[in-house]
């Protein structure tokens, strides 16, 4: 450094405010005998005092690109020094309110400002940005200044376009985008990154992307796609498959369907995580009219989709396997899925549960009335009384079921009747809770019998002091039976524990469920 370079770093660090300009102008420029250190000239022209404040911002709007400008938030310098009338500092904020804020009006007026007081480079991309005949006038307005040598246009829109998304704003972020198509239409990873992001932020807002082309949106997807991001497989997969993202029509992001690698896509987005993609396959493969069916597979990407969480598919699956049900297992695994679908609001899951449930007369008031006088005097009774209101017991069930041994998370299950010989009277049964008040009532049973177990044998008795107990217990406090044990035959019953049978009988409720 010569020596005259270092009485003007002294006199700057000393504190005169001409010597910090001159520094920092140097350090921004890397020019005059010093390097470029763009934090040192900003250290240095943030230490004016208020005088020498629009100079300082005037050195800073002038020496920095625009994509420095924004980078380093120095957006008001450039505001000032433009208000000031430097006409280099003009153009760039005309380009950025046109690009990055959407106020063309405001940002042709600046330029317009410039032109006037003499900058050839203003002058031209004024006159582009007014040619009737350009496809994009700002592309041609960003080209005219990249020719002047004023600034990178490319760098200046992808720029634009980053802190649009950063923002989440959709209308600026397409819109950068549209512009930076128009500078380099052909699209590299960085841009396809940029467009694969609008096009998630567009599904999630459910607005659609207007501006940009299906064979670009198609390209970046790809690229994407190779390189293992399951958003773009996701949109991608679906598109091909025909099926819209959201408010983005299959149309909008690609040229045409093509099912096969659809669905492979769609498998790679379900395999990153991206557990709506299994729902999507399983109503690929499942129809039959598709080149893609595959019932198997159908099956497979269902359980999947239950296995995620997706209420719709839960109780899909549920009502398949109730349907299929050959054995008290199928039963309980049906009625698994569907109680998970029902805990979440699934009115349809809701409707093929209560058609497991025989149904019982009397008023819930009146009948938990009835059983906390029966409590006072034969606890047995009433645990017994209370498990057949809320699971709709018929009297043998009702006196023959072991709580402890039933219960199960979803309800109950009414195991096989040793006292009976029939198969068709004996057999067991799974029962659902239809609400938390059943579940609560079961717990309490099994509590009440946990805490007893050893000496129930003894208090309780076998089947016929059970039942005798029961019919004292009644007429002694006037309890109507009708309210707690439901009436049903052996057939009915049998309907209940065959998923055939079952389908028969509950065959619109279960069409319902399957179509929704």
């Amino acid at each position: 450094m010569r020596r005259q370079d270092i009485q003007l770093l002294a006199l700057a660090r000393q504190g005169d405010g001409a010597a910090r300009c001159e520094v920092g102008r140097r350090y921004l420029l890397g020019a005059d005998g010093f390097a470029r250190h763009v934090a040192s000239g900003l250290d240095h022209l943030g230490r004016v005092d208020a005088a020498q404040r629009p100079l300082a911002a005037r050195i800073v709007a002038e020496s920095l690109a625009l994509e420095d400008l924004v980078t380093l938030r120095q957006e008001p310098a450039l505001a000032q020094a433009a208000a000031d009338g430097s006409p280099l500092a003009q153009v760039k904020l005309g380009v950025w309110l046109c690009l990055r804020e959407g106020r063309v009006d405001e940002g042709v007026r600046w330029i317009d400002r410039a032109a006037t007081a003499g900058h050839a480079g203003a002058r031209r991309a004024a006159a582009a940005l007014r040619r009737p005949d350009a496809d994009d006038p700002l592309a041609a307005f960003l080209q005219a200044l990249t020719r002047c040598g004023e600034l990178d246009g490319l760098s200046v829109a992808l720029l634009a376009a980053r802190q649009a998304q950063s923002q989440a704003d959709l209308r600026q972020f397409v819109a950068a985008l549209r512009t930076v198509l128009a500078l380099r239409p052909q699209v590299d990873p960085e841009l396809a990154e940029l467009i694969a992001a609008a096009v998630h932020l567009a599904e999630q807002r459910g607005q659609p992307l207007v501006g940009l082309s299906a064979e670009a949106i198609e390209t970046a997807l790809e690229m994407r796609c190779q390189r293992g991001d399951g958003d773009a497989a996701h949109a991608l997969g679906r598109a091909l498959c025909g099926i819209a993202c959201g408010e983005l029509a299959p149309r909008a992001l690609a040229g045409g369907q093509n099912m096969r690698k659809g669905v492979a896509l769609l498998l790679r987005a379900a395999d990153a995580g991206r557990n709506a993609a299994w729902m999507h396959l399983y109503r690929m493969h499942g129809d039959h009219r598709l080149s893609v069916a595959n019932p198997q597979m159908a099956r497979f990407c269902l359980e999947k989709a239950a296995q995620s969480g997706d209420t719709e598919a839960q109780r899909k699956l549920g009502a398949l396997m109730l349907r299929d049900a050959e054995g008290l297992a199928d039963s309980e695994a049906a009625i698994e899925w569907l109680q998970r679908a029902a805990g979440k609001g699934d009115a349809h899951a809701a409707g093929l549960l209560r058609s497991l449930v025989l149904p019982l007369a009397g008023d819930d008031a009146a009948a938990e009335a009835a059983i906390e006088r029966v409590r006072q005097d034969d606890p047995w009774v009433a645990a017994r009384m209370s498990l057949a209101r809320h699971f709709g017991l018929t009297k043998l069930e009702a006196l023959c079921v072991d709580p402890v041994d039933g219960q199960r998370a979803w309800g109950l299950v009414v195991g096989r009747n040793p006292f009976i010989t029939q198969v068709r009277l004996s057999a067991a049964r799974a029962i659902p809770a239809l609400h938390d008040a059943a579940l609560q009532a079961l717990q309490r049973a099994v509590s009440f019998y946990h805490q007893a177990q050893r000496e129930a044998p003894l208090l309780e008795g076998d089947l016929r002091r059970r039942s005798r107990r029961q019919r004292r217990a009644f007429e002694r406090h006037g309890v109507d039976e009708s309210m707690f044990f439901a009436q049903a035959s052996a057939t009915t019953l049998q309907t209940l524990r065959l998923g055939t049978k079952w389908a028969f009988h509950a065959r619109e409720p279960l069409k319902s469920a399957l179509a929704a």
